[in-house]
């Protein structure tokens, strides 16, 4: 995994414009996209708003300290705003709430935590780590282990954030890019079986 930690709008603007590239030559145009929050609980007076936004393509993350921001990125603003590429969260509701306080909107965003669930798994509300851990590999059932309320109160700390959180916010939108590929790999996958269902089937070897 290669990660970009950065708060300069040049470096976003930079990755987006590499993140672009690869997306443009890809049949599948996902991005994994996360927000981490300024504070635990927000108020009328005090909403929450993006202390932190994470993007995963392929194996490319960017984690952008957006509080910290040296200067507003326009395209960032564009490459969320429209309808090119699929962007997949987890629980999204909030995010998308956020993320338009400071003024950036996703219109292509997709929930997976609405598309599918463990069916193993008896919980009545899973999380990423749950869905990461049955669809990539049992190691993500682990994935927020020792990553609290102390910690999450530091996200809207002063940069650089502590390698701690920096690998707690790259894993994230890994777990949250590679779910939903996968997810849209096995999708496809039921359609062209459905759709080829009268052609013989046979070994290929």
């Amino acid at each position: 995994m290669k990660v970009l930690y950065t708060n300069a709008a040049s470096s976003v603007e930079e990755w987006i414009t590499n993140a672009e590239s690869s997306l443009d030559s890809s049949a599948r145009k996902i991005v994994g996209v996360d927000v981490e929050y300024d504070k635990l609980n927000g108020s009328y007076f005090s909403p929450k708003k993006a202390a932190v936004i994470q993007l995963c393509v392929g194996t490319d993350v960017l984690v952008y300290h957006i509080c910290h921001a040296d200067e507003r990125s326009e395209k960032l603003y564009e490459f969320l705003f429209g309808y090119r590429y699929t962007f997949a969260g987890f629980c999204v509701a909030e995010d998308r709430t956020v993320l338009s306080r400071s003024k950036y909107y996703i219109h292509n965003l997709k929930d997976i935590q609405a598309i599918w669930r463990d069916p193993d798994n008896k919980k009545r509300l899973q999380g990423l780590k749950d869905v990461a851990g049955a669809i990539i590999d049992p190691i993500y059932f682990e994935m927020k282990d020792g990553f609290g309320r102390k910690e999450h109160m530091m996200w809207a700390d002063p940069p650089p954030l502590p390698p701690k959180h920096l690998e707690y916010a790259a894993r994230d939108a890994y777990a949250t890019y590679e779910v939903f590929r996968r997810l849209d790999v096995f999708e496809r996958g039921f359609f062209s079986l459905f759709k080829h269902s009268e052609k013989k089937r046979g070994r290929d070897w």
